[in-house]
């Protein structure tokens, strides 16, 4: 019955478009696409478990689409245990320079989190500062909600070359408070995000969140979060860093990870991570995550991830070890 409604919903939002621009319209109102994730764990205490991940339907469309100009909309379901809504937006732009949207989405906040999704990632699971500090898995405000949030931005991208843009900016207004949920406190989170790419496979960005938060376990109601990173791909050697760093109410934590990969056929990439992350700066406490991965992609719509990652947790007074290994199959459609 949920899912019915949030069909009959997006019909709502998209048959007045359709009907009052039907002369220019293309004729891609309708597309349907999905991906179903699951695979299977172990590790050095050998507990293991089969899982299913994820089980994603993708409903989208261009409503207008002419020149630059373009009006679209998407509608994401997670399938897996009970249905949700990931992403339920419409999008309007006029120009490549600007636009606008309205709805659900993932927040612009670092490369990783924005302009990476769970079918391109190259790991099997997100970066730890990514994970703890946007929302991504394991965050710290007990927001986790996959880096998305309610709210409306405003995007452009400047001075364009034959295969990029040199600049592109996202600015935008959100509740705060994670997927599915009204705002709990009435104060909206601003956050900014500016990516510049001198050239064609280089991206530099920088971004900044400050909002607030209301939740028994945090001390506080201030929430920031700023930070900056790299990234190179040639569809051969990828490379990305990323630095984030934040007040979460009374304390500042921050992380940085490093990825790097490397094609060594058309259709298998070796991998390696590092990431780092203290919850609360001042203190010794930290983790540590090590990873090597291996991407295979037997056919276009099949990809094979395998993952041995070697965790480090560090206190004043001692250091422990875990290791996990973790294999994911994604089947798209």
């Amino acid at each position: 019955m949920k899912l019915l409604r949030i069909i009959f919903v997006t019909a709502l939002l998209v048959a007045p478009c359709a009907l009052l621009a039907q002369d220019n319209l293309n004729k891609d109102y309708f597309k349907l696409k999905g991906y179903l994730q699951g695979g299977f764990n172990v590790d050095d205490e050998g507990d293991n478990t089969f899982y299913l991940k994820r089980a994603v339907l993708t409903l989208s469309g261009d409503v207008y689409k002419k020149n630059e100009s373009k009006f679209d909309y998407q509608l994401m379901v997670n399938m897996a245990g009970s249905p949700n809504i990931l992403e339920l937006w419409v999008r309007y732009s006029p120009i490549r320079e600007f636009g606008m949207q309205l709805g659900q989405f993932k927040i612009p906040l670092t490369i990783e989190n924005t302009d990476r999704s769970p079918t391109t990632i190259e790991m099997i699971e997100y970066s730890l500062p990514v994970e703890k500090l946007v929302r991504s898995g394991r965050d710290i405000t007990g927001i986790n909600t996959s880096g998305r949030d309610i709210g409306f931005k405003v995007f452009g991208s400047l001075f364009h070359q034959e295969h990029h843009s040199i600049v592109s900016y996202d600015i935008g207004l959100f509740n705060g408070n994670g997927t599915n949920r009204r705002d709990n406190d009435g104060r909206k989170d601003i956050i900014a995000r500016i990516k510049v790419s001198p050239i064609r496979y280089l991206t530099i960005a920088g971004y900044y969140q400050h909002g607030t938060i209301k939740a028994d376990h945090i001390e506080g109601s201030i929430v920031t979060r700023y930070g900056g990173g790299v990234s190179y791909d040639n569809n051969k050697v990828m490379v990305r860093s990323e630095y984030i760093g934040g007040q979460t109410g009374k304390f500042l934590s921050e992380g940085v990870y490093l990825t790097s990969g490397y094609w060594v056929t058309d259709k298998l990439m070796a991998l390696g991570r590092a990431d780092y992350f203290k919850l609360e700066r001042d203190l010794k406490d930290r983790e540590m995550f090590y990873t090597l991965g291996l991407v295979y992609t037997p056919w276009k719509n099949l990809r094979l991830q395998l993952n041995y990652t070697l965790k480090e947790f560090t206190s004043p007074v001692d250091k422990a070890y875990s290791s996990l290994f973790n294999f994911m199959a994604t089947a798209m459609f």
